[in-house]
């Protein structure tokens, strides 16, 4: 039996573009397979959606203490322990 030697030449491998990896790795994200980016799309709704429902609770509570101090200026006049307790009232509330 007689042995050969073959020798192959492989040209090095060319780097991936950066635009090309750029845009494969956005579109992973957006799909969420890429867990090196969090979840993707899906997780930064999810987000924007707690973090819209938290200014929604926020607001909703600075409109009540709003409401609670028009009161106690309404009834400062006839009633200022009633518009004293409103305002403590009000107060109380920021506090938390």
């Amino acid at each position: 039996m007689s042995m050969q030697k073959v020798s192959v030449m492989v040209p090095p491998l060319r780097p991936v573009p950066r635009g090309a990896l750029w845009v494969g790795q956005l579109a992973a994200w957006l799909v969420g397979g890429d867990a090196t980016f969090g979840r993707g799309l899906p997780a930064w709704f999810e987000a924007v959606r707690a973090k819209l429902a938290v200014d929604r609770g926020a607001r909703r509570e600075a409109r009540s203490r709003a409401e609670l101090v028009a009161l106690a200026c309404r009834y400062q006049a006839s009633q200022p322990e009633f518009a004293k307790d409103l305002l403590a009232a009000a107060n109380t509330d920021r506090g938390r």
